[in-house]
């Protein structure tokens, strides 16, 4: 049975931190000690990731973030909290 992925799924670390790398929005800190990242405003990075894991329900997981403030990917890692 496919499940949400939610901050109480076992893989939660692992996707949050790929989500958060390369494959992902790429977080960095430049040489001024800025953020950066990319983000397109929508679950195109998460969903990627998602569908590389096994099991996942991927409507309910996004359904799951915006509920929780995760409009797009780099919110998902901003207001998904555990």
């Amino acid at each position: 049975m496919k499940k949400a992925m939610t901050p109480r799924h076992p893989r939660w670390n692992e996707f949050t931190e790929r989500l958060e790398g390369a494959e992902g929005i790429n977080y960095r800190v430049d040489g001024n000690g800025k953020g950066e990242w990319k983000c397109h405003g929508n679950h195109k990075l998460a969903i990627s990731i998602l569908e590389t894991m096994e099991d996942i329900d991927i409507p309910k997981s996004l359904k799951y973030f915006e509920k929780h403030g995760g409009y797009c990917d780099c919110e998902i890692l901003l207001n998904v909290q555990k």
